[in-house]
């Protein structure tokens, strides 16, 4: 990336130090400003040169006394990009002579050599290299002086976008994947089936598998850190981690895409190739079926061998297996027969079925048994419990037993099987109740199957098989092996002899792969080249897994990993190429959604009509306008809580607020359940962020002043699902059941009190589940009902919230569901808004009017997100705000600072702050972070609105938690001592004086953010390093101000922003990167 040297305020302390540094530096400097010395280690060089400053300049410069505001023990708390340039003029001006003052101890000229050597290492060696790969992250994006990229001073510098490759985003790769594994997740949306994306197969719903298995065994390599803050790929390689899982990954997906069953269906040339050995194999199992199918096998070779079958046959060998005996446990004895058939399941099935077609087969007599009651044995209770059966019962099962075994021993079963299945015949028939299980094998489907030979060609070659390979004393599974084999060979021969006539079907195949694998067709060389290495695959394995192997090397290709966005043409007088229309169909689709260029896109890139910026502004109008195409937004929100979370928004714009913001991790910070107080916090949580979402997609979806919208809307979304008409219908009809039983003695009713009203409540969800005339059960529902419905109504309320007022299974639906017909669950959600959901007067029309809100810094799931586990966090939402609405930049924390604010039971977490931050070590930076997250302190670190502040110690504890006992938004809490909240802050940074100073709580400094231009300005900057995935410089000044003037030229329009973005020089140009 270019750097272009700007105009900077910051050159005046810049001039003061180097002067500081000059005579330090001048005796000891070569003509070029280069130091000739021996290599130091970096680490005794970092020493060696902080030993130097603390000795000659901090008497000056450092915690007492701070000559021209600097201090030189602070390096590490001046931006990163001032200190690059201090130590570029340091250079320039080494020779200047100025400092240390002539009266002042003077370095040795060891300590000179040491000072400069490490100051070069700062501008040349790894230092500046690491920091060079530091500012190219996003959350170092600010580094470029906002006022240079508005000012219009740079707007006349060509705006482009250096070639690059990137490695795709990990919902790329769920879109690829989803592909290869012919994936096609859906959700019933509003009652309508929809096909959606965003799917990985995880599993969202209980009782049922929503999701797929197979699918989860595919690992996301390119899973981003999880920020808060926008992310987009930066990084250009790979690592171990990426390809160990690549490599993984690969091998399924080429399983699953060289299955028999999968290349049939999606894949004709893959399949044509494949054809032959496929239809052979088909034979093969047909034969192999046949051959081992119950029975058959005994009675072919009867017929083939006559007479000489029986001397043929193998001795069998029995196993001498006892019976258990009676049923015992430790504590009662002996205890009755076993009844419970479901048991069977717990069986190898294979095992069962057999056993029990064993039985069928070889019972002749009536299927029950006769106890012995005279034999009958008692528990230790001297209960008589268990009787042995009659003899004549005994008798009969010995020989279905041995009929069973030796046919068994004959099929070729293993000893181990054999005697594990002995075993359980003969456990059922001492511990199980066999009156109960021989009505079961009698009434189910055991018998052996009808004999039904193959065609007259295929008995013939089986016979023919037979008779070459049966050798005296072969049980039958050898017979068959050996036939198998044979033909397995017969038909490899055959293919062999004919492999040469097949470089048409290989080409067609190799075309196949790199369309649906790489999404375009292989060039000349690379299909030579991918022939040839099929080849060498063929004579090494066999067809099906050459065609795997194939399959997996262009699956862990470099091109499967990466995207391409390279200039090509005739470069203008500035050096830049429009990208190839390929390259821009990719960009553009990727910009705005997570997969590759939809039919209208492709086609304009195939005839063409992506070559000049009216093309990319018809493309882009057109794809922001498409609402058929449904994304699922976030798995882990949908799973925590049966959330639909999803949205017809043009994903990737949508999810630019969400990371912005960084609400969505909310569901990350833990928090105790107790502290809550209303229940589960994880599930609440899910659906505070769900309802984020909706409230952003809401405002994105009407396109008028959305930031300020998105700052300041009083009206949000509270259990709701985004269905008006279907929310006030569930409300009403909660209503209704009230209006009709509030003023009746339901408290006092008897069961056929009911009855007269069964009709009407039957037009009710909750009653519908529940048999007819069943009073008593009717009745208990409608007085659980009518308690809560009591709290909802029973002081004017209007509305009330549609939860199920009686538990019901996840899958049992509600009166009301979400977006994708789950059951809405998370009612404590109301909580976060200072709201019991038992007694609010619930608004069905939403968004809502919520007290004591203002915009999405102030929404729940947001305060949550920049708080900690126990406390809120002052210092990280004044650093959000900070960096993300006024274009500044905060230091890392140096290594050396213990970031620990102490405890105090008796103050307040503001007191404890200023008592730590204000340090003047620390304010240097604090003062810039808390005066802007104080104001937020009027939220506790759930998001509750509070005007105290809980002293949360035992020594403060007034009351503890009683169950059964809430507070006025539904919590069980504590109560604790308090001290008032103290919300004042202060604004600066709008470069507005109007805006600029003393905030006296979060509202008025939320007014101010929203009216300020250059929070609007600074939005502009993360969105275009969203949308061009990269951070600005100041050759992109103009695409900036185009962005920001289309913006306030289109009422507050987000799109319109969008547009501007992809319409740019900085996104339709591209110049090559030099440096690679």
């Amino acid at each position: 990336m270019d750097q272009i040297g700007c105009k900077s305020a910051r050159r005046a302390f810049v001039g003061l130090l180097v002067a500081c540094f000059g005579q330090l530096f001048s005796e000891n400097a070569s003509a070029n400003g280069r130091v000739a010395s021996p290599e130091i280690d970096p680490v005794a060089l970092q020493e060696q040169a902080t030993r130097a400053l603390d000795t000659y300049c901090v008497n000056c410069h450092g915690p007492e006394k701070q000559k021209g505001d600097l201090r030189f023990d602070a390096l590490e708390t001046i931006d990163p990009v001032d200190l690059q340039d201090l130590y570029a003029n340091m250079q320039e001006v080494i020779q200047l002579g100025e400092m240390p003052p002539e009266k002042a101890k003077q370095p040795k000229e060891t300590e000179k050599k040491i000072l400069l050597q490490w100051l070069e290492s700062q501008l040349t060696g790894d230092a500046s290299k690491a920091l060079a790969e530091k500012l190219a992250r996003f959350e170092y994006g600010n580094v470029t002086s906002h006022e240079d990229l508005f000012s219009g001073e740079y707007a006349d510098l060509p705006g482009y976008s250096q070639d690059r490759r990137w490695l795709i985003s990990e919902f790329i790769f769920n879109e690829k994947i989803n592909r290869l594994l012919n994936y096609r997740p859906t959700r019933k949306i509003y009652g309508t089936t929809y096909q959606v994306q965003g799917d990985s197969g995880v599993h969202w719903s209980p009782k049922t598998e929503h999701g797929n298995k197979f699918r989860r065994t595919i690992t996301n390599p390119f899973l981003l850190p999880e920020k808060v803050g926008v992310r987009y790929s930066s990084r250009k390689r790979l690592t171990t981690g990426h390809l160990l899982t690549m490599v993984g990954n690969a091998k399924r997906v080429s399983g699953h895409m060289s299955s028999a069953s999968i290349m049939k269906a999606h894949y004709p040339a893959t399949y044509a190739l494949m054809k032959d050995e496929l239809d052979q194999r088909e034979t093969l199992r047909s034969r192999e079926n046949f051959l081992k199918s119950h029975s058959f096998m005994a009675r072919l070779l009867k017929e083939i061998h006559g007479k000489e079958h029986a001397k043929l046959l193998p001795e069998v060998i029995r196993q001498d297996i006892p019976y258990p005996g009676p049923p015992k446990n430790q504590a009662n004895g002996i205890q009755k027969r076993h009844e419970n058939l479901e048991f069977l399941g717990r069986f190898d099935q294979e095992d069962i079925r057999a056993i029990l077609r064993g039985i069928t087969t070889y019972k002749q007599t009536e299927y029950k048994v006769e106890e012995i009651t005279a034999k009958s044995e008692s528990d230790n209770k001297g209960n008589a419990v268990w009787a042995p059966y009659s003899e004549a019962n005994l008798a009969e099962y010995n020989h279905i037993i041995e009929q069973c075994e030796r046919d068994w021993f004959l099929e070729g079963v293993t000893d181990y099987r054999i005697q594990n299945r002995i075993t359980t015949m003969k456990l059922f028939y001492d511990t199980w109740d066999m009156n109960r299980l021989y009505p079961h094998i009698k009434k189910g489907n055991f018998s052996s199957p009808k004999y039904v030979p193959l065609n007259d060609p295929e008995m013939e070659i089986i016979t023919k098989a037979i008779k070459k390979n049966r050798k005296p004393g072969d049980r039958y599974v050898e017979i068959i092996d050996k036939c198998l084999s044979d033909w397995q060979a017969e038909f490899k021969a055959g293919r062999e002899s004919t492999s040469g006539a097949g470089n048409s079907l290989i080409a067609k195949f190799v075309i196949e792969l790199y369309e649906q694998i790489l999404e375009r067709e292989p060039t000349d060389l690379e299909l030579d080249e991918n022939i040839r290495q099929f080849k060498l695959y063929l004579s090494k394995l066999d067809r099906q897994k050459a065609i795997a192997k194939l399959v997996e090397s262009l699956v862990l290709s470099t091109e499967f990993a990466y995207r391409n966005e390279f200039g090509q043409g005739e470069a203008d007088e500035h050096g830049r190429c429009l990208m190839s229309p390929r390259n821009a169909s990719y960009a553009l689709a990727y910009a705005l959604t997570d997969d590759g260029p939809d039919e209208a896109l492709a086609k304009a890139a195939q005839e063409r009509k992506l070559e000049s910026r009216k093309d990319y502004e018809r493309e882009v109008r057109r794809l922001l306008g498409i609402r058929e195409n449904w994304n699922l937004i976030d798995e882990n929100v949908q799973a925590a809580n049966l959330n639909p979370s999803v949205t017809n928004q043009p994903i990737r714009k949508l999810r630019f607020f969400r990371e912005f913001f960084g609400y969505p991790k909310a569901q990350s910070v833990f928090k105790d359940d107790s502290r809550f107080g209303a229940g589960r916090h994880e599930q609440a949580v899910s659906r505070l962020i769900e309802e984020a979402d909706m409230v952003v997609e809401h405002i994105l979806e009407k396109d008028k002043q959305v930031f300020e919208t998105l700052l300041t809307s009083d009206k949000f979304y509270v259990f709701h699902n985004g269905d008006n008409v279907s929310m006030k219908a569930a409300s009403d009809s909660l209503k209704s059941i009230y209006d009709k039983f509030k003023e009746k003695d339901w408290q006092a009713w008897k069961p056929e009190d009911v009855a007269p009203h069964e009709a009407f409540l039957r037009t009710h969800w909750e009653f519908q589940r529940e048999k007819q005339g069943d009073h008593p059960k009717i009745l208990r529902k409608l007085q659980k009902m009518m308690d809560g419905l009591e709290l909802h109504f029973s002081e004017g309320q209007s509305g009330a919230l549609p939860y199920m007022k009686n538990g019901m299974g996840f899958w049992h639906g509600g009166p009301v569901l979400g977006r994708s017909g789950q059951q809405m669950r998370g009612e404590q959600v109301t909580t976060y808004w200072n709201l019991n959901w038992k007694t609010w007067d619930y608004p069905t029309n939403q968004p809502a009017k919520i007290p004591n809100r203002k915009g999405i810094l102030t929404h729940p799931a947001w305060l949550i997100a920049h708080a900690q586990n126990l406390e809120t966090d002052p210092i990280h939402r004044g650093k959000w705000i900070r960096e993300k609405l006024l274009g500044g930049t905060i230091p890392d924390v140096p290594i050396t600072v213990d970031a620990v604010i102490p405890p105090d039971p008796h103050k307040t977490l503001r007191q404890r702050m200023e008592n730590r931050t204000g340090e003047s070590y620390c304010w240097r930076c604090h003062q810039k972070m808390d005066p802007l997250g104080f104001p937020f302190e009027t939220y506790d670190d759930f998001g509750r609105y509070r005007t105290a502040e809980n002293l949360e110690h035992p020594e403060n504890l007034i009351k503890e938690a009683k169950r059964g006992e809430v507070n006025a938004f539904g919590a069980s809490l504590p109560v604790y001592k308090t001290l008032p909240v103290d919300p004042r802050g202060v604004l600066k940074g709008t470069d507005d004086p109007k805006l600029d100073g003393k905030v006296k709580d979060a509202f008025d400094l939320i007014d101010r953010l929203a009216r300020s231009e250059k929070v609007r300005q600074s939005i502009i900057r993360h969105a275009f390093r969203y949308f061009l995935g990269r951070n600005e410089t100041l050759s992109d000044s103009k695409t900036l101000i185009d962005a920001d003037r289309a913006y306030v030229d289109n009422e507050g329009s987000f799109d319109e922003v969008i547009v501007s973005l992809l319409t740019s020089d900085s996104f339709i140009y591209r110049k090559r990167n030099t440096k690679e």
